[in-house]
């Protein structure tokens, strides 16, 4: 598993956003149901990286009272976004204390569902989505790896892994899955990739003409000495 953790029977994923928001000393000004959504995009994408489907929710709210529905919002989105109920939401909302800059945590609880097995090495490989931090993430929606298409392709088993990239960008991350081998790719491997805005994809071979048909924008193929 990559960020997630096994917890009794559930798989448990955490992302976590501050100083974000509508407060006016937040560094990025984006409303509360964005930053939510960001957040929990992040989050679910741990969980599919784990083979799990989230089952409960917990929120951490740092911003107010006045933020918990338009965080609720947020959530809801994630789900609606990739045809899925979204699950129950409990948590808290800090209301003692007012603070001057917005802050959210989001957890999943989800189970792991019944998958073919792979290997690694057999899988072709891909990025999707640029890399994008900040701003860039307002200022380029269409640029961000797209949850619906990635949770079709891994629901029909096309991708048969999904690995999130995010702050320590993508060479981190190449790193982890394929050691020190050398791989070519037109992106910044070095950037952050702020809230999964690259995402990096373990596709089956015999269905890569699915997958190409599916992922229409910045999905590019990773060469590396194992691969072709």
């Amino acid at each position: 598993m990559r960020n997630a953790v096994k917890i009794g029977h559930f798989i448990a994923t955490t992302d976590n956003a501050a100083a974000i928001g509508e407060k006016p000393q937040d560094v990025v000004f984006a409303s509360d149901t964005l930053t939510a959504y960001l957040t929990a995009r992040v989050t679910f994408l741990e969980q599919l990286a784990a083979n799990a489907i989230p089952k409960h929710i917990l929120l951490a709210n740092f911003s107010g009272d006045a933020s918990w529905s338009r965080y609720i919002a947020g959530l809801e989105q994630v789900f609606e976004e990739v045809g899925l109920h979204c699950p129950p939401v409990t948590g808290s909302s800090e209301s003692n204390m007012p603070t001057l800059q917005s802050g959210l945590s989001v957890t999943m609880l989800g189970e792991m569902q019944q998958r073919s097995p792979f290997e690694y090495e057999k899988l072709s490989w891909y990025t999707y989505g640029v890399p994008l931090v900040g701003q860039e993430v307002l200022e380029q929606p269409a640029d961000v790896a797209q949850l619906q298409p990635i949770y079709h392709a891994w629901s029909e088993e096309i991708v048969q892994q999904v690995w999130p990239v995010g702050s320590q960008g993508l060479q981190a991350e190449f790193s982890r899955l394929f050691g020190q081998q050398p791989l070519k790719s037109s992106l910044d491997v070095e950037k952050s990739a702020g809230p999964c805005a690259v995402i990096v994809l373990g596709i089956n071979p015999q269905k890569e003409h699915f997958a190409q048909k599916i992922f229409t924008r910045n999905f590019e193929k990773l060469c590396k000495n194992a691969l072709e």
